[in-house]
């Protein structure tokens, strides 16, 4: 009996290092999801699969970049009173906008979305792609701080949390 209970606590020590095959089932989902989204903007396929991606593992890495924490108002907290350097929406849509323009994508165009402009309790910011030369109200809004890292992803008309405008020009 002593055996048994020596064999089971090895077993449970042993468990947590395990990878948890989960994980990337469930990024691969999303991955394909958003992949469909981009290529539903007329696009490079090759592009739009890289995209999809490179945008979800970057969102990722941003948060860790950020040091974030949930719930997202409170990373705001942590930033506005000086304990973390970044980690506000905006933050997190330019520097995403920064990344994609990086990959030197050509079919997708890029804004900065903004829902509740001005209102400092409730203004939100996000990158919104599109295909190149397309409308900014046709585009696909690449949210990485709502989920804390965890990159929510919609057409932009279809995101019934917030209204969107684009916020200045093309970039």
């Amino acid at each position: 009996m002593k055996y048994y209970i020596y064999l089971l606590l090895i077993s449970f020590i042993f468990v947590g290092c395990t990878n948890n095959p989960t994980i990337p089932q469930q990024s691969n989902i999303k991955i394909k999801k958003l992949n469909i989204l981009l290529d539903n903007l007329d696009t490079n396929k090759t592009e739009a699969k890289d995209l999809a991606k490179k945008a979800i593992i970057h969102a990722r890495v941003l948060a860790k970049k950020y040091d974030l924490v949930k719930p997202p108002l409170f990373q705001n907290f942590l930033v506005n009173v000086g304990l973390r350097k970044k980690g506000l929406c905006w933050q997190f849509a330019y520097d995403m906008l920064s990344f994609v323009k990086k990959q030197n994508y050509k079919s997708f165009d890029y804004y900065i979305g903004g829902a509740n402009i001005g209102d400092y309790w409730s203004e939100h910011n996000v990158l919104v792609v599109t295909c190149k030369g397309c409308k900014f109200s046709d585009g696909v809004l690449l949210d990485p701080w709502r989920n804390s890292g965890d990159l929510y992803f919609s057409k932009l008309k279809n995101d019934k949390k917030y209204k969107w405008k684009q916020r200045g020009g093309l970039r």
